[in-house]
């Protein structure tokens, strides 16, 4: 039987499960993609609609962005079974990114800080919320020639 409580722990494990330095698209860390094109266009926040599909702002996002948040939009069904819940029960799960900028480092190569905040939330078909919350902190290589 498909159970509510285990949604608290879904949660949890996309919001670190996103921030972690195991998510790698694109020759580098999706957090560092997501800090650099942040730096570049003023945007400081990334919403993910995992059971739609839908992505914002449009200029946060670039092809290793977008391939990362498909790659969980895709796989949340199947962390959900498998934890013992059913989709069915879900009526709306989202991950918000936001990133706070550090300092940047001048010398050669220029190296970004900054941290990511990711926020998971589920909400269930009763109307309760579960959350889930990770902030990592990135050394990022700086923009390269203007691009992110």
């Amino acid at each position: 039987m498909a159970r509510y409580k285990v949604l608290r722990g879904v949660a949890n494990n996309l919001a670190h499960s996103f921030a972690s330095p195991m998510n790698y698209f694109g020759r580098d860390y999706t957090m560092c993609h997501l800090i650099r094109r942040s730096k570049l266009t003023g945007q400081r926040v990334l919403r993910v609609e995992l059971m739609s599909h839908m992505l914002g702002p449009v200029e946060l996002l670039t092809k290793p962005i977008v391939d990362a948040c498909a790659h969980y939009c895709a796989d949340f069904g199947r962390l959900v079974t498998e934890n013992g819940s059913a989709l069915d029960m879900i009526s709306t799960a989202t991950i918000e990114v936001t990133i706070r900028h550090g300092r940047t480092v001048e010398r050669a190569p220029k190296t970004l800080h900054g941290h990511a905040t990711v926020r998971a939330t589920i909400v269930d078909d009763r109307g309760r919320e579960y959350a889930g919350v990770a902030i990592e902190p990135y050394e990022c290589a700086g923009l390269r020639d203007g691009a992110a």
